[in-house]
């Protein structure tokens, strides 16, 4: 197999003018807010661009903006947790869902859905667009470019405590801020950033399910135009679900950063380390099915099921056990550069490596067929961004392009030792490898002929190459016969290029309110099944009909930011309607039971309303509440081999309401700040997807309601017993306050899970039992 990666003109373009503007470089600040003990400290700087992806967006950013925006700080966060991850930190944002089987715990995967467009995977089929939000860390995408299947993991980010803040632009957004996934919306975690003075924290969790971890951060402050952060951490846990297998979970994360702070810009260097390694819980009946027992199938053994076994049961290792492995690290350099007093260049460049392993072994499986299987897909991306503002009077220009190059394999091997064959001679096997390319290139003006109007045009052109190369039989040479390989194709390859125009406007009539309007259209690659990959049909891929996923996406509605007026300090309160018609989706459906993924074609259409309020009373008090009202449909959904087209037909797994809301007070008292926080969350019911029919169904799982509680006590009482010791922080946390019994995820089978009679069973994922945790922290 032959790479057929070309180095292209806009590639050296693009790295030229990067090198040749290493040599100037400067410092610009921005200010996060930090708290003491009884008072809100004085701003502490920070060495970032308050415009670049280095930075969370404030309050007054998202009111000024044409788009629909929202952001998490670190007083949101700590509302889901000391060893939550990126999707429970993301729950609390207005709008998104997310579900998956480890309940607050960060080593698990998630899915995530921003509006009913998603990210992540949580087992189950029937997402009408999986692969639709880009994540980025610190500005750098991390999403695989062309997998249908673990486009991204939840689990990549575990370690909330290294996050500052989460920005959210939801629908494709302005072409200078858009990736090639976000035909949803685009979310950057930005992670600590260097400072200009030194600073450090260390803390310790521990709690249910033998729960402990550690985390870290380490702030050098500047010297002589330099400023670097260290920041890391590790935690660990079992199972809640009750059983002989304590399911052992573990992850850990490390990210660091050096920034350069020259005449008329900076430059920085970072990486981040991220790995994850979880036994993944099996999932369970709700009722009992005749066959299905703890001891496998037909077995001389109770039913299993939550009727039979109890609510969170699970099974022996012996009988069912499914080990993953997310892990991945990556290398960045950005740029900022001053090139003139209005003209300024900036520039991202990275690398990242992916890599995910899925081992599992089941003995519901017949005896003829394999009951094993080792996944074990990586990728390598290599890609660069680079762009110009021009501030003009009444305009500000953006304009640049991106290039980003991936290969991405994908090795599957199926097998049954009890019938003489292995991971290294399977009965069923795959071996896809894609190479991709992703070009594109922008131009968006910032008009603002007076204050109170702006108006964004923008219009991007995009590029995807794709080639695909069936490596099958060159990955595994030697094969028992009438071994199946699940990608019957032999090579595909096609190029397809779109232009996708958007306009914002923004119209404020008075200082404190705005009314806003957003359209975009915006296309994404095929995945890797539409070129043939995990394709056991054979034939050939007509390219002639195979079209991008494409988006159109209307955003409108109101901002309202109050700074200070009786009770309003910093009250925010945002309502904005969207409508996202979503066309050439590829839904793609995994049956164990064979082995294979069937593909079926739908159009669709997301729309619905979010509310987001939040205030500051007086110093003691934070509020927030928001709620997302949705409904999305199918205008058409068409199953595998042509059958009778569904019309109008609900989306699985799209609540139409989420709720969260939050409170917090703080109370200072002889040197011990006292900071209580209540937050609640409410899903409402969802339909269930037919793995039997390969379509959504009409049945519906319940909707739940959760609720944390947390305290935590601050003091600085302890400094004076140690040098450079500033605070010391406990915090102790009920999750699951009320112990609400719930399922997030529910499915019909189609019998390939169990095998034995539960074909049109339902099949779930509990949520977690109430838990506690304790953390404690100083900072130095």
């Amino acid at each position: 197999m032959i790479s057929t990666f070309q180095f292209k003109p806009l590639h050296a373009a693009l790295l030229s003018i990067g090198l040749c503007n290493l040599y100037s470089i400067a410092l610009a600040s921005d200010s996060q807010p930090g708290v003491n003990v009884g008072e809100v400290s004085k701003a502490s700087k920070a060495v970032t661009d308050r415009n670049s992806s280095d930075s969370k967006l404030t309050h007054k950013q998202i009111f000024k903006s044409t788009q629909s925006q929202a952001v998490l700080g670190k007083r949101e966060i700590q509302g889901v947790g000391p060893t939550a991850g990126a999707a429970q930190a993301l729950s609390l944002a207005p709008g998104i869902a997310t579900r998956g089987y480890g309940g607050i715990a960060s080593t698990a995967r998630y899915e995530i859905a921003v509006r009913g467009v998603k990210v992540g995977w949580s087992s189950v089929n029937g997402d009408v667009e999986r692969n639709g939000l880009t994540v980025l860390f610190d500005g750098v995408p991390m999403n695989n470019l062309i997998s249908h299947n673990g486009g991204w993991d939840s689990n990549e980010i575990p370690i909330l405590q290294m996050i500052h803040g989460v920005n959210v632009t939801y629908g494709p957004g302005n072409p200078a801020d858009r990736w090639f996934d976000s035909v949803g919306g685009t979310i950057n975690f930005v992670p600590l950033q260097p400072s200009l003075k030194p600073g450090a924290e260390i803390g310790t969790t521990f709690g249910s399910n033998g729960t402990l971890g550690y985390n870290f951060d380490l702030k050098t402050g500047m010297y002589d135009g330099w400023s670097a952060v260290l920041a890391g951490g590790y935690i660990k846990n079992n199972t809640f679900r009750t059983g002989t297998f304590n399911a052992p979970s573990q992850s850990f994360a490390y990210f660091g950063k050096v920034t350069k702070a020259f005449q008329n810009g900076t430059f920085s260097l970072g990486g981040y380390v991220d790995s994850s390694r979880e036994f993944r819980p099996n999932f369970i009946p709700i009722a009992p099915i005749q066959g299905i027992t703890t001891e496998g199938l037909n077995a001389n053994a109770p039913l299993y099921s939550q009727a039979t076994t109890g609510f969170y049961s699970s099974l022996p290792q012996s009988v069912w056990f499914k080990q993953l492995k997310v892990q991945g690290y990556m290398l960045y350099a950005k740029l900022n550069t001053h090139m003139s007093k209005d003209l300024t260049l900036h520039d991202l460049a990275w690398y990242r490596h992916g890599h995910r392993l899925h081992y599992r072994i089941t003995n519901y499986q017949p005896d003829n067929t394999a009951n094993s299987e080792y996944y074990n897909p990586s990728s390598d991306t290599y890609g660069d961004k680079l762009y110009f503002t021009w501030h003009l009077p009444m305009n500000l220009i953006k304009a640049g392009g991106s290039w980003i190059q991936q290969k991405y394999s994908s090795i599957y091997a199926g097998y049954n030792e009890q019938l003489g064959t292995s991971r290294y001679y399977p009965i069923q096997y795959n071996s896809d490898v894609l190479y991709n390319t992703y070009l594109t290139g922008f131009i968006q003006d910032t008009i603002t002929p007076y204050a109170g109007l702006k108006i964004t045009p923008g219009l991007a052109a995009v590029q995807y190459q794709t080639q695909m190369y069936n490596n099958g039989n060159e990955a595994f040479p030697n094969l028992p016969a009438g071994a199946q390989n699940q990608t019957l194709i032999n090579s595909s390859s096609d190029t397809i290029s779109r232009l996708e125009p958007s306009v914002g406007v923004r119209f404020a009539p008075v200082k404190w309110g705005a009314l806003y309007a957003h359209y975009s259209v915006s296309y994404q690659n095929p995945t890797d099944n539409n070129f043939g990959a995990y394709n056991s049909n054979g034939g050939t891929i007509d390219f002639n009909t195979l079209k991008p996923v494409k988006s159109t996406d209307y955003e409108i509605g109101a901002k309202f930011l109050v700074q200070n007026w009786y009770f309003l300090h910093d009250f925010t309160f945002n309502i904005n309607y969207y409508h996202d018609r979503l066309a050439n989706e590829t839904i793609a459906t995994y049956l164990s039971n064979i082995a294979q993924t069937k593909f079926a074609a739908a159009n669709a259409v997301v729309n619905g309303v979010t509310v987001a309020i939040a205030d500051n009373p007086s110093w003691h008090w934070h509020l927030f509440a928001n709620l997302g009202l949705n409904h999305s449909y199918y205008t058409s959904y068409t199953p595998q081999g042509g059958g009778t087209t569904l019309h109008n037909e609900n989306v699985s797994y799209s609540p139409n309401l989420t709720m969260s809301a939050g409170v917090d007070y703080r109370y200072y008292y002889h040197g011990f700040l006292f900071s209580p926080k209540f937050v609640d969350q409410y899903t409402s019911s969802q339909y269930l997807f037919n793995n039997l029919t390969g379509a959504p169904s009409h049945r519906k799982q319940p909707g739940y309601n959760v609720s944390n509680l947390i305290l935590g006590i601050k003091t600085n009482r302890l400094d004076s017993f140690i040098p450079t010791l500033k605070t010391v922080k406990l915090s102790v946390g009920l999750y699951n306050l009320f112990d609400t019994r719930y399922n997030p995820i529910e499915y019909i089978t189609s019998g390939g899970y169990f095998g034995g009679n539960s074909a049109g069973a339902i099949l779930v994922d509990p949520g977690a039992p109430r838990q506690y945790f304790v953390t404690v922290s100083a900072r130095f």
